[in-house]
């Protein structure tokens, strides 16, 4: 063997080692690095501004989501992070007469207005749940999707969180996630304060449930739908 062809032996390998690993880093740097400020902190009355103002109808598409879900009379929700409704309300009616939502937020005051408006809109199946950031208390084999928009960001040990909530799923019950990937246009915190869409997937698939299928007409957002292993 020559020493061209010696050399060229040693140095492909580590190359390709190279190669290798620096994928494996850029896998590995996308993360959630940091989480953003605590949405509850905020005054209320700017929480029920933001989450209901007109224009979010347009980006946010809620009747395409809610069509998407294909919702049956007699169906169980479970809209966590609920805040003032947005789609607790459009999933109450939804399944409706026979089914119910469960309202699940750690901020009481939000779940008030959210309890005040659904009584004025008479839609009485839904239900308040105020819920614990490691915990959404649902009574278990009672859920038929559970549903997280806007919310997987400011929640920490999520993987911990999905293996709490999968017990209150039914057989096969789906979760769906909705949120902002790093860099979306439409963001309201940095890239490193949101959870890239590999990462939401990872950790779903460790809290016990088995990645679906993607929507793709949200022009901000991912939309996965995973269902109970």
């Amino acid at each position: 063997m020559s020493y061209q062809q010696h050399r060229i032996k040693f140095v492909v390998p580590a190359l390709l080692l190279l190669l290798f690993s620096g994928l494996f880093s850029a896998v590995a740097s996308a993360q959630q690095k940091s989480m953003p400020p605590k949405t509850q902190d905020r005054p209320l009355d700017s929480r029920i501004a933001s989450m209901e103002r007109p224009e979010r109808d347009a980006w946010q598409k809620p009747d395409e989501v809610v069509k998407a879900l294909d919702l049956k009379n007699g169906e169980v929700v479970a809209d966590i992070g609920a805040g003032t409704g947005y789609f607790t309300r459009r999933f109450a009616k939804a399944v409706a007469p026979d089914g119910k939502v469960y309202a699940v937020d750690i901020a009481a005051d939000v779940l008030g207005y959210l309890k005040d408006r659904a009584a004025k809109e008479n839609l009485p199946n839904i239900v308040i749940d105020i819920s614990k950031p490691d915990d959404p208390l649902l009574p278990g084999n009672t859920i038929d999707l559970a549903f997280i928009c806007d919310t997987t960001h400011h929640m920490e040990n999520r993987a911990t969180y999905y293996r709490t909530l999968a017990p209150a799923l039914k057989k096969h019950g789906r979760l769906a996630i909705i949120d902002y990937p790093p860099g979306s246009p439409h963001a309201p915190h940095p890239p490193d304060q949101l959870v890239p869409r590999s990462q939401v997937i990872d950790e779903a698939e460790q809290g016990g449930f088995k990645y679906v299928r993607e929507f793709r007409f949200l022009p901000y957002h991912y939309f996965l739908i995973f269902e109970k292993k």
